[in-house]
């Protein structure tokens, strides 16, 4: 998997417009949005915890999948059985016309200690203000 969160744009408030794109189990995806980086260091502390329990699942979500919003995206890390097997689910969603809209879904399965590392490297980027692209890569099962 590859995983990667491009700062674009800054605003005078700090919030940052990014481009994020994925690459996993033969699907891709990749769509720009805001957030502050305050909210993927959040993000990244809960999947430094993950998973509490074999019902556990974080979730960062940006944006709203309602029609009139431009686009939506959601990161999910799950477990999909008793013994802990985990993944990494990507949703995107861009509406707009019919040559500009587009809608992703896919999963990524992972160690549990993949995503540790993932939420490790991504809420120390953040906090440094993710002035640079952070890019994440590991080998899936």
């Amino acid at each position: 998997m590859l995983l990667a969160l491009e700062p674009l744009w800054r605003d005078h408030d700090g919030m940052l417009e990014f481009r994020f794109s994925v690459h996993g189990s033969g699907f891709a995806a990749e769509i720009n949005f805001y957030d502050y980086p305050e909210a993927m260091e959040t993000f990244g502390r809960t999947l430094r915890e993950f998973p509490r329990s074999s019902a556990d699942e974080v979730v960062f979500e940006n944006g709203s999948n309602a029609p009139n919003s431009y686009s939506w995206s959601v990161l999910r890390a799950f477990v999909f059985d008793g013994v802990g097997h985990s993944a990494l689910e990507v949703e995107c969603q861009r509406n707009g016309t019919r040559l500009a809209s587009a809608r992703s879904r896919f999963a990524v399965e992972l160690e549990p200690a993949s995503i540790n590392r993932l939420g490790s490297e991504l809420a120390s980027w953040a906090s440094s203000a993710g002035e640079q692209t952070f890019v994440f890569t590991t080998e899936h099962r």
